[in-house]
């Protein structure tokens, strides 16, 4: 077997398809340096299998591709054919186990678009693999890891090992690595061998101890056993009683429920068949009433019907003199009441004339003192003016603030009043339109009463009873009258709710210190806190507490009106927050927008005067409040100071506002507040004081109207019931049906009109109130608009007079002072006159019409009062004479009667007997419904008995436990309970014991016998490892050192004739454990003393002495082909003379190819191959002259008798065969120990096996070959697949653009 040609296609500098014919014995591959010679020592390895692309000197697969060179363009793929000549041998076989003369090993790799590298194999055209190829090769002693390919460096690098390294070198040449593996397999299976030892020695003592413990409980076990038998047993008899009795229960409540049933169906039978009876009775009761009305005249006419319409006639008059006398009791009620009204009103009136002139003289007075304090001032001004300094203009400044500030107050006084003559006249058409809606209801209810009468009187009237009727009107009537005094006194109780919540209204606003605020804020944390309003932070009291108890009544009064302002998040939610006050006229509040508002700074004089003795300090500082609401506390307290007491704050009043601990006030301006502690109506960390109460009565208002709405639809269905029995009443008179239908259509009509116009008149108040309600809301915006501008300027005006009195001298700073007070004080009291004139000719007005309205009231209800005693007498007349009749028709009915006195007779015996009877069947059917629920509860109940019964045997199922035949007698649920109870008592007495003990003292006595036939069984193992570890490690031993002298004897031999005389040899470093030590080399050139050492020599002695020892490997595992690439390079040339003269003898036996460049060797090679550039960076072969002999081929023969994957296991398993035909093998290991039991689970796993240097690379190469080869057929399949697309895309395209 030999090389027989190297076929190579744009593999690296090979450009096209290159072929290269090889033949036997010695060939030399020549040429200039960058020629591309070595590049078919490449080409070799390359269809080989190399280590990594490194030893065929590229970074990656991709560099193995023709790169173009300087004029060419670049290949995407190239590829590699080696034929070998495969004669058959001496014996018959054939060097590689394949059939054929020549077989043909290529390897290809291609670039795909998306330069991915795919790689291929094929043995003689058929898909193949490197596996493949390494097996072929390795049968014929080719395999690409030998050393029968040697390339630059590897000389080198075997001159240079370590000793180590050589002696590993030789283990791989003697195949010692498969005993090193049954070495490292019987030391780990001993290595768990003896880890099983240990731990059933551990586990053995602690069993023994186990069983010692355990023999103890199972002694106990053994007496009380029965005693478990027998309370097991009883629990079973328990169960079993439990669910017999459960079964009887359910067995006799079915009994039951069918027992009902059937009497529920009895007595049902018995009511429909007494039904008949009572019909029967009906008829017969009608037949006697028949004929004795026959006798008395008839129904419709005769003597019952006079005595009937008596009878109506006497009632009706009854009802109307009661009713009568109620009104009178109601009117002189309400007479009682109008008087104290009238008395009131008058009152007021004259008080308020009164007061309407102590207004005017107030007003004169205070024109007066306006005036005197208006000339100290301007005079005091003038003075200032004149002293041409700084005061001068802040006098003139403050006089000009004072005009504009005059301006407001008068434009402030308009807005106020016309808010006020807008609130009267919106409270007159309010009065209006409640009076107009009561008298749009009443005529509502009484237009209803009228077409209900009608649909009556329009109606079927037959039939109807008199007497029925009559008693069904009075029980009419007398439920009249007890809802008619429970509407009033509902009514009561309302009235003096409303009136209660207004007192407490105006109280709160009054105490609060901000007219009209406080129910409004109150009203907004309610809604806040029923959700109707967001955004609202809450109020100034709420939010904010003393740090220091003993301030609050300092800071409370600091706050003042300011407790009840609302501090909001934005101005947009105030805004939202007013128009929901208005639109329920809920009241006003203040709102503090935080977004808004700006910092308050403090103001100098302020700031000094907090630094004083006896200051307690800023007001906002004694707070404690969440930081957020910063801005809203300064605003509302400004710059004021705590003091200790009222003479501190006079020794630093003027300029700064002032506020004790006890309450008293000095404002800034100098004005002094105190006296007695009012009662404040908000406190800290509450709402406002009233709230609370406040809510409470409108919730009671609320209930007390709901009341009152109930009570009035009673009474208006009363009122309905009676006029529809007066209806009915009246309608048996056949001759006034039509003169009453007449009458109702007439006063229907009527009812009619009167509605329409109170509706009418309804809306007209409605608008109009409407009308008031938008224009109070733009007064009210003038009226804000209007304090506003008012409060701004007195800011101005007290920020200029601090300012002027801190720049004048002292004695005009108390004139001015007393003059602003004297000002202040009479500004005030005009204010209130003009208020007071200003809406008192509208209220003078109002209260003269209300004395009007009750002075006429008044004289209605005594007209009324009369006229109603001048009916009642007449009625009282009509009364007396109609008894009179009616007692003379009455004997004249009994005498008829008495003369038919057996009729009457059978009918009242009729009707005993038919009460009688309807009086049973009513039982009776009250008999059966009790029955029927009675068992529709017993069903309820048999659903739950099953249920319990199925759970119950779900119990004995899980317990194994079945129900007892019917056969078996068993006790009472209590005895067999009690049974149980007694037998666990006794079981008690014994303490814990383990039932389990029995069979668990079995179980470890067993478990340590198992142990002692295990550990047995280990000791042998271990003793058997032993023995073979030791016949491994002997037969290994031999196997090195006689493979060492086989290959001693050949490098000696070859050393002698590279070294032409020299001396070499090969030994180990120790002897007696060579696998401790390495494998020395030692060489002694001709010439040179036996004492020399191997490091002594020379690079080229080293190169020979390497040389030897791979022809001394070579001789000991002969390959049918050898590869030299340039080792005689670092030679001289006699020394390269004799490794081409080796070289040249040996390939008589064997191939030789070596690339070379030394004439020596070309001229001792039988065969030249040249190999040149011609400058474009493209390798070509030179054809010699014995190139036609070197590329003839023999003939081709398919093989046909041996298939490949047949013969290569055949070659593998007689190479194995060979191999460990007498090495000792390691047996199978043990499987571990069963008596371990659950502690298998804390064995660790076997560590992994360590393999040598060589075959961890061996296999990292085949791993990461085998991943390069996966790799690039998912990138061939990928790129394969990407390429159908394009083309698919390109078709596409294509027949486009043919239809265009």
């Amino acid at each position: 077997m030999y090389l027989k040609a190297l076929e190579v296609s744009n593999f690296k500098s090979f450009r096209g398809e290159v072929v290269i014919p090889l033949d036997r014995g010695f060939t030399a591959i020549t040429g200039p340096n960058g020629s591309g010679k070595s590049n078919c020592g490449d080409a070799i390895q390359f269809v080989l299998g190399p280590r990594s692309n490194k030893t065929i000197r590229a970074q990656n697969s991709k560099d193995l591709i023709f790169n173009g060179g300087n004029n060419h363009n670049a290949a995407r793929s190239c590829s590699v054919t080696l034929v070998f000549a495969n004669p058959l041998l001496d014996n018959g076989r054939r060097r590689l186990p394949l059939n054929m003369e020549e077989v043909r090993m290529s390897r290809s790799i291609r670039l795909t678009k998306s330069g991915n590298v795919v790689t291929n194999y094929h043995l003689n055209g058929d898909e193949s693999s490197q596996k493949s190829f390494h097996r072929i090769l390795g049968a014929a002693n080719a395999r690409p890891d030998g050393y029968n390919i040697v390339l630059q460096g590897d000389v080198t690098s075997l001159a240079k090992m370590t000793a180590k390294e050589r002696r590993k070198v030789l283990d791989s040449v003697a195949g010692v690595t498969l005993y090193d593996d049954e070495i490292r397999k019987a030391d780990r299976q001993k290595d768990s061998v003896d880890d099983y030892i240990e731990r059933i020695k551990l586990l053995e003592d602690s069993q023994k101890i186990r069983l010692k413990e355990l023999k103890k409980q199972k002694d106990l076990a053994m007496k009380v056993k029965d005693l478990v038998e027998e309370l097991s047993q009883a629990r079973v008899t328990s169960y079993q009683a439990n669910y017999a009795s459960q079964l009887a229960e359910k067995e006799y409540q079915v009994n039951e429920q069918s027992r009902y049933l059937e009497e529920a169906n009895d007595l049902e039978q018995q009511v429909r068949e007494g039904s008949k009876t009572l019909l029967s009775l009906d008829d017969q009761i009608g037949d006697l009433q028949k004929q004795i009305e026959e006798l008395t005249g008839g129904e419709s006419k005769g003597l019952n019907k006079v005595i009937f319409d008596l009878h109506l006639k006497i009632d009706t008059n009854k009802d109307k003199i009661a009713d009568a006398e109620q009104k009178d009791i109601d009117d002189k009620q309400e007479l009682a009441e109008l008087s104290e009204l009238l008395t009131s009103a008058q009152v007021a009136l004259q008080e308020f004339v009164t007061s309407l002139e102590s207004a005017k003289s107030d007003l004169d007075e205070s024109k007066i003192a306006l005036s005197e304090a208006k000339s100290e001032e301007a005079e005091v001004q003038k003075i200032m003016e004149s002293s041409g300094d700084e005061s001068a203009k802040f006098s003139q400044q403050l006089t000009k603030l004072l005009g504009e500030l005059e301006q407001a107050n008068e434009q402030l006084t308009m807005a106020q009043n016309e808010v006020n003559k807008t609130a009267v006249q919106a409270e007159l058409i309010a009065e209006q339109l409640s009076k107009a809606q009561d008298d749009a209801e009443e005529n509502r209810l009484a237009l209803g009463e009228l077409e209900i009468r009608g649909e009556e009187l329009t109606g079927s009237n037959s039939g109807l009873d008199r007497n029925k009727l009559s008693k069904d009107l009075i029980s009419a009537q007398r439920s009249e009258e007890k809802l008619v005094g429970e509407s009033q006194l509902i009514e009561s109780k309302l009235r003096e709710a409303e009136r209660s919540r207004e007192r407490l209204r105006a109280e709160m606003e009054n105490t609060s210190g901000a007219k009209g605020m406080a129910g409004g804020a109150a009203a907004v944390i309610s809604a806040r806190d029923n959700g109707e309003l967001t955004g609202i932070i809450g109020s100034i009291a709420e939010l904010c507490a003393p740090i220091d108890s003993a301030h609050e009544s300092a800071l409370a009064t600091a706050i003042g009106g300011g407790m009840t302002s609302i501090v909001v998040e934005s101005d947009e939610v105030a805004a939202k927050a007013i128009k929901w006050l208005a639109e329920r006229r809920a009241g006003r509040a203040t709102f503090l927008p935080l977004n808004k508002l700006s910092n308050y700074r403090v103001a100098g004089k302020a700031l000094m005067v907090s630094k004083k003795s006896g200051v307690v300090g800023f007001a906002h500082e004694l707070l404690d409040y969440d930081a957020k609401i910063d801005t809203a506390i300064k605003f509302v307290l400004r710059n004021t100071l705590i003091v200790d007491s009222l003479s501190t704050a006079r020794s630093y009043m003027g300029g700064v506002r002032l506020v004790t601990l006890r309450g008293d006030v000095t404002e800034a301006g100098g004005a002094m507040i105190g006296g007695s502690k009012r009662k404040m109506s908000v406190s800290f960390g509450g709402g406002i004081r009233g709230a609370s109460e406040l809510e409470k009565l409108s919730s009671e208002i609320d209930n007390l109207k709901l009341m009152s709405e109930t009570v009035s639809a009673a009474l208006h269905e009363a009122r309905v019931q009676q006029q529809q029995l007066r209806t009915k009443i009246n309608q048996l008179t056949d001759s006034d049906q039509a003169v009453k239908l007449q009458e109702w259509r007439a006063e229907l009509k009527q009812a009619k009109s009167v509605y329409n116009k109170s509706l009418a008149e309804v809306a007209t108040n409605e608008a109009k109130l409407a009308e008031l309600e938008t224009t109070a809301s733009q007064q009210l915006d003038e009226l804000d608009d209007a304090q506003s501008g008012v409060a701004g300027l007195n800011v101005k005006i007290s920020e200029t007079r601090e300012s002027m009195e801190a720049s004048s001298p002292a004695h005009l700073k108390d004139r001015l002072h007393a003059a602003q007070i004297k000002r202040v004080d009479a500004e005030g009291v005009m204010a209130n006159a003009l208020t007071a004139l200003d809406s008192g000719n509208e209220h003078e007005s109002l209260l003269s019409d209300r004395v009007s309205d009750l002075t006429k009231r008044i004289e209605s209800i005594d007209a009324a009062i009369i006229a109603r005693s001048e009916m009642m007498d007449n009625l009282q007349a009509s009364i007396a004479t109609d008894s009179i009749e009616l007692k003379d028709r009455e004997d004249e009915r009994t005498q008829l009667l008495e003369e038919n006195k057996g009729l009457e007779d059978e009918r009242i015996a009729l009707v005993d007997e038919r009460a009688s009877l309807r009086t049973e069947l009513t039982q009776k059917s009250t008999d059966a419904q009790s029955r029927r629920r009675l068992s529709d509860e017993l069903g309820r109940s048999i659903i739950n008995k099953d249920t319990a019964i199925n759970e119950l045997y779900s119990d004995m199922q899980a317990q194994n436990i079945e129900p007892a035949s019917s056969d078996v007698s068993l006790p009472s649920v209590g005895d067999a309970e009690k049974r149980v109870r007694t037998l666990e008592r006794a079981m008690e007495k014994h303490g814990p014991v383990n039932m389990l003990a029995i069979e668990q003292y079995a179980e470890c006595e067993e478990r340590l016998d198992s142990m002692k036939v295990e550990f047995k069984q280990l000791q042998s193992r271990r003793t058997n490892l032993i023995e073979i570890t030791e016949k491994l490690e002997s037969q290994r031993k031999q196997k090195l050192v006689k493979v060492l002298d086989k290959v001693n004897e050949n490098f000696q031999k070859s050393y002698e004739i590279l070294s032409d005389g020299g001396k070499g040899e090969l030994y180990l470093e120790n002897p007696d454990e060579p696998f401790k030590g390495g494998l020395e080399l030692w060489a002694k050139p001709k010439g040179k003393s036996s004492k020399v050492n191997r490091l002594q020599l020379s690079g080229g002695e080293q190169s020979m002495a390497a040389l030897a020892l791979i022809f001394a490997i070579q001789d000991y595992d002969p390959s049918p082909f050898y590869y030299f690439d340039e080792v005689d390079q670092n030679l001289d040339a006699i020394n390269a003379e004799r490794i081409a003269g080796m070289c040249r003898e040996r390939s008589k036996k064997a191939q030789f190819l070596m690339v070379t460049l030394r004439k020596v060797s070309l001229r001792l090679a039988d065969h030249h191959i040249g190999i040149t550039h011609g400058g474009d960076g493209c390798s070509r072969r030179i054809v010699d002259f014995d190139r036609e002999r070197a590329i003839q081929l023999s003939e081709i023969e398919s093989a046909k008798d041996n298939p490949l994957d047949e013969r290569i296991s055949a070659i593998a398993l007689e190479k194995r065969l060979e191999a460990q035909s007498d090495m000792p093998t390691v047996p199978e290991p043990l499987p571990p120990p069963k008596s371990l039991g659950g502690l298998l689970n804390f064995i660790e796993d076997e560590p992994a096996e360590e393999g040598t240097l060589s075959s961890l690379i061996e296999r990292t190469n085949e791993m990461t070959e085998d991943i390069e080869e996966r790799q690039g057929i998912v990138n061939a399949i990928e790129s394969i697949e990407q390429e159908k697309k394009d083309e698919q895309v390109l078709e596409q395209e294509n027949k486009v653009e043919e239809e265009l």
